[in-house]
């Protein structure tokens, strides 16, 4: 870190263990979430939203899950993308099963699944270690992208195989389908994240 001065040395096991332990990592984050909550909406339009932002959201919700994994456990994933499937097709199923069901229980509930399902693919992997659980994770991915094309419930049985979420709120404002307001959306997703 370019811009730690000498002399700024930890002295309780609190600081020892403090995400931001300087207080320019602090600031620079406190800057970092107003440019992202304030100054990105301002200038966010429809196409910024929904091809840029949004989706980068979601691939930094995936890198954040992937680095817990790899980076913190030292564990070689490559079924990451086959969980955040559980996680959209179960929330999805939630939302047009329950039609009253709030969004935050929805959510709950779609990583309360998504936990079982990743239970029922970790217990029998317990035993692997290095490259094969790099493999029996790609297995888990390849397995489950299959099961959601193969079988059409997941879908509700549309012949296209094309996916309409229901239109949810949240504190009010309206955060799924195309009548959803971008900034909204993105505000909602960058919450999430």
């Amino acid at each position: 870190m370019f811009y730690r001065e000498s002399g700024q040395f930890k002295s309780s096991y609190a600081e020892d263990q403090a995400i931001f332990p300087i207080p320019q990592d602090r600031w620079g984050m406190v800057v970092i979430l107003l440019i992202a909550f304030i100054g990105v909406p301002l200038i966010m339009d429809d196409y910024w939203a929904n091809a840029v932002f949004i989706p980068f959201l979601a691939y930094a919700l995936a890198a954040l899950g992937l680095n817990i994994l790899t980076g913190y456990c030292g564990q070689l994933s490559l079924g990451t993308g086959g969980f955040l499937a559980v996680g959209a097709y179960s929330s999805y199923k939630l939302m047009t099963a329950f039609p009253g069901l709030d969004m935050i229980a929805v959510l709950l509930g779609a990583g309360a699944t998504t936990a079982v399902v990743g239970l029922l693919f970790g217990l029998p992997s317990l035993r692997i270690k290095g490259f094969y659980l790099a493999v029996a994770t790609l297995a888990a991915q390849f397995f489950l992208i299959w099961l959601f094309y193969k079988v059409p419930w997941f879908y509700n049985y549309n012949a296209t195989g094309q996916i309409n979420v229901p239109p949810r709120e949240v504190l009010g404002f309206l955060v799924t389908t195309q009548n959803a307001d971008d900034v909204v959306k993105y505000l909602f997703v960058l919450t999430v994240v």
